[in-house]
């Protein structure tokens, strides 16, 4: 990574990121192109022609659930999201094995983006410009080049994921118009969304797609010590990202659909599931724009890292501040951003990268769909955790929520979360293609997680140690 800038404390820098950069954080981290390109075709295999109604489904859901987060984001700030509002609402046992649980479905996440980052790398390498690159090379300077810009400016690694972001939108609103202009292989209609087509026997299965691939939008409240004016910033930007990534993923979907046509869409799907985005881009656009779409796929990839990155060394961060972790992991660069969490955090990632490398393991049938689904199970726990903890939050505290905000959705939130995570781990094969042994080891380090953090909170509770104990000195209340 080069020579480290030298500390200037423990504080990020404040007042550094507005509503635009949390989304594109957050878009990116939830990869649209890839979503399109690599998660449609199996959403369209599972659940047919309804996969777009599923989309539209988790993005509902996921707003329900934005009600009471973004109410709680409004007087609690913190770089450790969940862990700052499950410990205030629900205790400082429940939030140090929170924050434990977070930081390994984060870190894990990484690691399959990083692995199919330099998959797609080595592959476009070799098709274009004929150069020869392991995929192991290609991920090992990726995650490199993504620690190196997590650790300047907060601000340069928006501006950066805004340009990449930018570009893998304007490519499928590129493939969309050519596909309405055409007016599809089969004509245009709605059947997707027809509630009579969505009793389907495939519809567990086609949650656990359509669900995956929100992960990440609720990032925004890990920057809220960086952002300006937090009390609206955060708010905005999760209501901004979840509209857009509801409306993204139902409208291309059902584009790509209309393209593919509904009676030739099993045919598309009989070869090879992958190709079927890049496919129809061919036949609508042109092989040229293909091309492009296989570069940004990576580019895609790159810019979901950084977002990761940024989330992982960020828990590291507030749980080195917050006692947890030994004090040097709330050290920050002269850019007043996570140092020493920057630093470990990369080494988890690319040491965990390396042992799955070493072992033969396929980038992306083994790697990404091992670390993906801990990652969507945790994320998904964690939610409906902090539902239930920002009704014992307001319960406690009350600053003129209303009902809905403080109580009705968050209740809402929660029962369909823990109905949509009871259902992704009964389908998790659809994503390990492992039995309930290999699952149970798959999500093994969630379990190791969680308990970890327990054990840490009752040491620290028996030394009288424990910062929850005290005042938080990041909510609203007790910085007025």
């Amino acid at each position: 990574m080069g020579p480290e800038l030298p500390d200037t404390g423990t504080a990020l820098r404040a007042d550094a990121v507005g509503v635009r950069d949390l989304v594109f954080f957050v878009l990116s981290a939830a990869a649209p192109l890839t979503v399109m390109a690599g998660f449609a075709a199996i959403a369209f295999l599972v659940g047919g022609i309804v996969a777009p109604a599923g989309f539209l489904i988790a993005g509902v859901v996921f707003a329900v659930f934005a009600v009471g987060f973004t109410a709680m984001s409004r007087h609690l700030r913190g770089s450790g999201a969940f862990y700052v509002y499950i410990r205030r609402g629900l205790g400082p046992l429940a939030g140090t094995g929170a924050a434990l649980v977070a930081y390994v479905a984060y870190a894990l996440g990484q690691v399959g983006f990083v692995a199919v980052a330099g998959l797609f790398a080595s592959t476009t390498l070799r098709d274009l410009l004929g150069w020869s690159a392991p995929w192991q090379v290609c991920a090992l300077v990726l995650g490199l080049l993504v620690a190196v810009l997590s650790y300047l400016k907060v601000d340069i690694g928006a501006r950066v994921l805004a340009v990449l972001l930018t570009a893998e939108v304007a490519v499928l609103f590129v493939l969309s118009a050519a596909i309405l202009l055409h007016g599809g292989h089969e004509g245009l209609s709605f059947g997707s969304f027809d509630p009579a087509n969505l009793l389907t026997p495939g519809l567990g299965s086609l949650f656990v797609i359509t669900f995956v691939v929100y992960l990440g939008f609720e990032q925004t409240a890990i920057y809220s010590e960086e952002a300006r004016d937090p009390r609206r910033t955060v708010s905005r930007a999760t209501y901004i990202a979840v509209a857009t990534l509801a409306v993204l993923y139902t409208f291309v979907s059902w584009v790509i659909l209309m393209g593919a046509g509904p009676n030739r869409l099993a045919s598309l799907l009989a070869g090879d599931p992958a190709d079927l985005v890049f496919g129809l881009n061919t036949e609508y656009v042109g092989t040229a724009m293909t091309d492009v779409m296989h570069v940004l796929i990576v580019t895609s990839f790159f810019a979901g890292v950084l977002a990761l990155q940024n989330a992982g060394s960020r828990y590291l961060y507030s749980l080195g501040r917050d006692g947890v972790l030994p004090a040097a992991f709330a050290r920050t660069s002269r850019g007043r951003t996570p140092s020493t969490a920057g630093v470990i955090h990369t080494v988890v990632v690319l040491g965990v990268l390396a042992g799955f490398a070493l072992a033969g393991l396929d980038p992306y049938r083994q790697i990404v769909a091992w670390t993906n689904a801990p990652a969507l199970v945790g994320v998904l726990a964690l939610e409906a955790a902090t539902s239930i903890a920002v009704i014992r939050f307001f319960r406690r505290n009350r600053t003129g929520e209303t009902a809905w905000q403080r109580l009705v959705a968050p209740a809402l939130a929660a029962v369909l979360l823990v109905a949509v995570l009871v259902l992704v781990i009964l389908r998790m094969n659809m994503l390990t293609n492992l039995g309930p042994t290999g699952n149970f080891l798959v999500l093994s380090p969630l379990v190791a997680g969680l308990l970890a953090g327990c054990g840490r909170a009752l040491w620290l509770r028996g030394a009288h140690r424990h910062p929850a104990e005290e005042a938080d000195p990041t909510s609203e209340e007790n910085r007025r």
